[in-house]
C-alpha cells in the first residue's frame, strides 16, 4: 500500500510538473513574439508570467534579462541572468550577456570573468572572444585585446564589426599600415564607421587626400563626429589650408567642449593666420583641459522635482475615485489632501494624509501619496521612509518603488537607486525606464 501510495505521489508531482512547464513555455513562446514585435512591455509582462509558473524556466529569464539590457536597465537585468545562472550553470550564454551588462557599467573585472568562464564552458563561444577583446582593449590591454579579436576574425572573417574592432587595436600599438588594411576590409563589409578610423590613421599616415575623402564620408554619415571633425582638420592644418582648418577645429570644440586636442590645432591655425592672442587662448585652454580632473554630477538639483512631477500629474487622476466610503472614511482624508496639493496648499495636504494614515494605516496609496507631497516640499527624508512603508504593505506598488529611487539616486545611493527604478519598469511603471536609460543606463 505504501508503494502504491509512493508512486502516486511521485505521479502527481510529475505532472504538476509537466503541466507547469507547458504554460510557462508557451507564455515565454508569447514573449519573444512581442519582444521581435517591439511591445517591450507586453513581452516584460510575458516573461514575468513564464517565470512566476516555473521559477527554474532558464529561458524566461535570460529574455527577460536581454530585454532589460536594451531599455539599459543593467541592474535589472544582471539579476535575471544571476538566475539563469544558477537554474543552468552549463549554458554560457547567461555569462556572455552579464558580462555585456558589467562592462557598460564600467565593471571591467567582473565582466572579464564571466567572459572567461563561459569561454571555459564553450571554447566556440566566438562573441564572447569578440567582447573580451574590446574590454581589454578599454582596459590598454593591446596585445592580448589584438589575440581575441585574431581569433574571432578568422572564426568569422565576413563580420565587418570585427575587422574594424582589430584596427582600433593595431592603432593602439601603432601598426598604422595594418589598421588601415582591416578600416579597409571592414569598410568593404559594409562596416561605415570604419571610415573613421581609416580617415584617422591615413591623417597620421600623411596620405592626406585619402584621409580628407574618408573623414568626408564620416562626417556626412555623423555630422556629430568630433573626432573626425579634429582629424578632417589636422589633415587640412598640414596641406597648410589653415582657415578650413579652423572652421574644423571650431565645430570639433563646439561637438566637444573638452577637446585639449582640437583647442590645440585651432591654436596653431590662430597662430599660422596671425591671431596671436587667440592663439595663446587656445592653448592655455588646452594645457587646462589636459591637466584637469575630477568630474562634475550635473542637473542633481533638478533631478528629482522634475521627475515627481510625472507623479504629481498622475496622482489626481488615480488616487482619487469615486468608490464606496469605508469605515472612518480614510479616503475623504485622501482625496482632499490630494486636491489641497493640487491647489499649492501642501503643508495641509501634509495634514490630512497624516489622517488618513491614522484611519488606515495599512493602505499603501495613502503613504505613497504623502512621499510625493512630502518629497515636493523637501521633505526627502520623510518621503523615502513613506515609500519603504508603501512598499512593505504593497511589495508591488511601482509607483512607490520609482519614487524610491529617484530620491535615493539624488542622495547618491545610485546602485540602489537604479534597482529601484528597475522594479518600478518591472511591476509596470514604464516612465522609470526613460529615467533607467539617462542616468542607470551609463557609469555613475
Amino acid at each position: 500500500m505504501k508503494k502504491i501510495l509512493l508512486t502516486l505521489v511521485v505521479f502527481i508531482a510529475f505532472n504538476a510538473y509537466l503541466f507547469a512547464q507547458e504554460p510557462a513555455e508557451a507564455h515565454y513562446q508569447e514573449g519573444l513574439a512581442k519582444q521581435r514585435a517591439g511591445k517591450a512591455a507586453e513581452a516584460m509582462m510575458a516573461f514575468s508570467t513564464a517565470i512566476q509558473l516555473n521559477p527554474d524556466h532558464a529561458p524566461s529569464y535570460c529574455s527577460r534579462g536581454q530585454l532589460k539590457a536594451e531599455l539599459k536597465d543593467y541592474r535589472g537585468a544582471m539579476s535575471d541572468y544571476d538566475e539563469a545562472t544558477v537554474i543552468n550553470p552549463k549554458d554560457s550564454k547567461p555569462l556572455l550577456y552579464r558580462a555585456i551588462c558589467r562592462n557598460l557599467q564600467q565593471d571591467t573585472d567582473g565582466g572579464l570573468r564571466d567572459l572567461n568562464a563561459a569561454i571555459e564552458l564553450n571554447p566556440n563561444e566566438n562573441q564572447a572572444y569578440l567582447y573580451r577583446g574590446q574590454i581589454r582593449f578599454k582596459a590598454e590591454d593591446y596585445r592580448r585585446a589584438l589575440q581575441d579579436f585574431d581569433r574571432v576574425t578568422a572564426a568569422d572573417p565576413n563580420n565587418g564589426l570585427i575587422w574594424y574592432n582589430r584596427g582600433r587595436c593595431k592603432v593602439a600599438l601603432n601598426d598604422l599600415n595594418g589598421s588601415a588594411s582591416d578600416f579597409t576590409r571592414a569598410i568593404e563589409l559594409g562596416h561605415k564607421p570604419a571610415f573613421a578610423g581609416r580617415g584617422n590613421v591615413r591623417t597620421r599616415l600623411n596620405d592626406l587626400k585619402g584621409a580628407i575623402a574618408d573623414l568626408n564620408k564620416a562626417i556626412q554619415l555623423n555630422g556629430t563626429d568630433a573626432e573626425s571633425l579634429y582629424f578632417r582638420g589636422l589633415a587640412k592644418s598640414k596641406q597648410n589650408k589653415f582657415e578650413e582648418a579652423l572652421t574644423d577645429f571650431n565645430d570639433a570644440i563646439r561637438l566637444d567642449p573638452q577637446s585639449h586636442v582640437a583647442y590645440y590645432g585651432r591654436g596653431v591655425c590662430n597662430s599660422k593666420l596671425g591671431n596671436l592672442r587667440d592663439a595663446v587662448a587656445d592653448y592655455n585652454r588646452a594645457i587646462e583641459i589636459n591637466g584637469a580632473s575630477g568630474s562634475t554630477l550635473p542637473y542633481y538639483n533638478m533631478f528629482i522635482t522634475d521627475n515627481t512631477i510625472v507623479l504629481l500629474d498622475g496622482i489626481v487622476q488615480k488616487y482619487t475615485q469615486s468608490k464606496d466610503l469605508t469605515a472612518g472614511r480614510p479616503e475623504i482624508y485622501l482625496s482632499r489632501g490630494i486636491a489641497k496639493n493640487a491647489i499649492g496648499d501642501g503643508k495641509a495636504a501634509i495634514d490630512d494624509l497624516d489622517r488618513s494614515i491614522e484611519i488606515e494605516p495599512t493602505n499603501p496609496d495613502s503613504y505613497f501619496v504623502r512621499a510625493v507631497v512630502k518629497s515636493s516640499l523637501g521633505d526627502q527624508k520623510g518621503a523615502l521612509l513613506d515609500c519603504t512603508n508603501a512598499i512593505k504593505i504593497a511589495p508591488k506598488h511601482a509607483e512607490a518603488y520609482f519614487l524610491r529611487g529617484i530620491i535615493k539616486y539624488m542622495l547618491v545611493d545610485k546602485n540602489e537607486a537604479c534597482f529601484d527604478l528597475s522594479r518600478a519598469g518591472e511591476y509596470g511603471f514604464a516612465t522609470a525606464y526613460n529615467v533607467i536609460s539617462q542616468s542607470c543606463g551609463r557609469s555613475n
